[in-house]
């Protein structure tokens, strides 16, 4: 196959001009690159089917090269443009790929995501079938486009038909919305989602928007000076020793506690904990779920530029004389661990919970006893979960209940309920898990008022709508993606130390919650007093009488 790539690129010998470069790869990339936006496209308009809505599709298309044309001879500059190119067909040969097999579409918190993950993660998701796809469409067509000489005329020539030529393209596509405005109007509307599908132009506008909102330096500023301790945390006769356990990728219909047909939470299920059905997530991956439900911002004002320039819960609960840790068996805290103790149990390398690839999430219990501290204490541990799409490495093989389970990142070439399996041993897996975590926490109960809390960061698709994973814009993301697990486990001296009405914490029970309850059910289940404490959203505020 080398020898042949060789030769083949030894018989290009073409010569364009830049401007013919552009609109010869613009073609190619709409052509080649769009199956699922045309795809989508065409579900979308052909319903019901008729000549307007043919010329809309028709209308849309060429929109697509249009645009795509303009942003390529932006950049049709000598030196830079054959640079640009390969980033380009790389770029979309990746983007097309997750897209045709996922079902995933690209935008800023995407890229913010994959930016902040680790190479277990990224090597997760790598395949053969992968690596085929993003040689012949990326590597192979980039060689190819590096044999290609352009010819450029003088400087201000040059200039003059980039001008003119951006401007036709831009007239036309002015023209085709124009055209066919109403049309245009409601497709945006209904189908926000299709526009984030435009290859490459979705990953180059959610690219250029990541790094500008990156390279904002920001000071971190507190968000109070008042964190204490109330009269009740002062007065009890043990320290606190609370966990709180930050799922990953767990979606709540899947929890057999909620009503799901398999009773995927059989240890779970004879704790006694207080469990909440209803529970939103701020977004729907790590990137940002994870740095929302630790701010005081709440969902409507969060921001990824807001949250990391004021500090958060764990700065709070540090303040009011708590000693904080954080494990991790994930990718990282996303920056909200910055300023306490952070631990990476992924470097423990313990035989008995690791294989090959990575640790499953019981080594976040390994050696913790000699991370305790002699007052007050909040530990939290940031699981691994069920990120997938590799769900059969999150487990180890005597937790393989359901079978046949999907054994490849490839879902594609699994039936549905073999990625089901699959997911739903994570699930269980996570169970054994947390009931370890509660029974850890029953032999320290002699030293310390133990809790827990366990709230996972967002949910995940298995092939519902032909979608898969996670990460939509949250305004269209499925349910499966945003409604996530969330329940609470004390002790019994801890609840009435604390004085904790749990019958009036099961009635209220069903009742709806988000991921912005966290920060003020946290400060006021620690007792901790402080101005950014909102009693109203303390879950638990009105079922403890101290």
């Amino acid at each position: 196959m080398n020898r042949q790539l060789h030769r083949l690129l030894e018989k290009i010998n073409i010569e364009l001009g830049s401007m013919r470069l552009s609109l010869f790869v613009s073609l190619i990339l709409a052509i080649f690159y769009n199956v699922s936006f045309f795809n989508a496209a065409f579900e979308a308009v052909i319903d019901p089917i008729g000549v307007r809505s043919v010329i809309f599709f028709i209308n849309i298309a060429v929109l697509l090269l249009l645009l795509t044309f303009i942003v390529i001879s932006l950049c049709s500059f000598p030196y830079i443009f054959k640079p640009f190119l390969v980033v380009i067909l790389i770029g979309a040969a990746c983007t097309n790929y997750f897209m045709n097999e996922y079902g995933i579409v690209i935008h800023r918190l995407m890229i913010q995501n994959l930016f902040e993950t680790d190479v277990s993660e990224i090597t997760s998701l790598v395949n053969a079938y992968m690596l085929i796809h993003i040689l012949l469409m990326g590597i192979v067509p980039s060689l190819m486009l590096l044999k290609i000489k352009i010819t450029y005329t003088s400087p201000a020539k040059e200039i003059w038909i980039k001008i003119k030529c951006i401007s036709i393209a831009f007239i036309l596509s002015i023209g085709l919305i124009l055209s066919m405005s109403m049309d245009y109007a409601s497709f945006f509307r209904k189908h926000k989602d299709i526009r984030q599908m435009a290859n490459p132009l979705n990953f180059i506008y959610a690219g250029i928007s990541y790094l500008l909102d990156s390279n904002q330096v920001t000071e971190v500023k507190p968000i109070e000076n008042d964190a204490v301790k109330n009269a009740t945390g002062k007065n009890q006769t043990k320290p606190v020793l609370f966990i709180l356990v930050v799922g990953e990728t767990a979606r709540a219909d899947h929890f057999g506690f909620n009503g799901y047909q398999r009773n995927t939470t059989p240890l779970l299920s004879n704790q006694n904990i207080v469990n909440f059905p209803d529970v939103n997530s701020c977004g729907t991956e790590t990137a940002v779920s994870v740095p929302c439900m630790f701010s005081s911002l709440g969902q409507n004002h969060y921001s990824g530029r807001k949250a990391k320039s004021q500090e958060g819960l764990l700065d709070v609960i540090s303040h009011a004389g708590f000693n904080v840790l954080w494990r991790d068996n994930n990718s990282s805290c996303k920056g909200v661990c910055d300023r306490v103790t952070y631990e990476n149990v992924q470097h423990f390398s313990v035989p008995e919970f690791c294989n090959d690839r990575e640790c499953f999430d019981e080594i976040l219990l390994h050696n913790l006893d000699h991370s305790l501290s002699a007052g007050d204490m909040l530990i939290v541990l940031h699981q691994k979960g069920s990120h997938g799409p590799d769900y059969f490495n999150r487990y180890p093989e005597n937790m393989n209940h359901y079978l046949p389970a999907c054994k490849t990142n490839l879902l594609q070439n699994c039936s549905t309920q073999e990625v089901i399996n699959a997911y739903d041993n994570t699930i269980r897996y996570t169970d054994y898990f947390l009931n370890k975590t509660i029974e850890w926490l029953k032999t320290k109960s002699d030293t310390y008022n133990t809790a827990m809390i366990y709230l996972s960061d967002h949910g995940e698709s298995l092939g519902e709508h032909h979608i898969f994973l996670h990460g939509m814009p949250y305004s269209i993301a499925p349910k499966e993606q945003k409604t996530v697990p969330f329940f609470m486990w004390f002790s019994p001296e801890y609840e009435i130390t604390n004085d904790i009405n749990r019958q009036c914490l099961m009635r209220i029970s069903d009742q709806h919650y988000s991921h912005d309850n966290l920060f003020h059910t946290l400060l006021g289940l620690l007792n901790i007093q402080t101005k950014v404490y909102n009693s109203n959203l303390d879950i638990t505020h009105k079922c403890r009488n101290n």
